[in-house]
């Protein structure tokens, strides 16, 4: 089935307004979270249970490997561990 002009219209606007609410959400869960991370800290915990779910809000540590500083300094290895990826994109703005 061929899809016409006007129906890449509509799917482009459909998907925009979907981008315009997921952004709406994200922002609203957002100030939720902020809600939720000042209890905890008023009450000083970093979990609470409930009937709802669970909340956590503590420190985690981990360790990242300093890419950029390795290249500078071992660019010869950096580059021999190097490979190109490809993959498909999809923007709608």
């Amino acid at each position: 089935m061929k899809r016409t002009i006007n129906e890449m219209n509509a799917i482009i606007r459909e998907y925009k307004e979907y981008q315009e609410l997921e952004a709406q959400l994200k922002a609203q869960m957002e100030e939720l979270k902020a809600e939720a991370i000042e209890i905890m800290g008023v009450e000083h915990i970093d979990e609470y249970t409930c009937n709802e779910g669970k909340c956590t809000y503590r420190e985690v540590l981990s360790n990242r490997f300093q890419s950029t500083e390795f290249k500078k300094i071992h660019k010869d290895l950096y580059e021999a561990f190097t490979m190109q990826t490809s993959s498909m994109r999809f923007t709608c703005n």
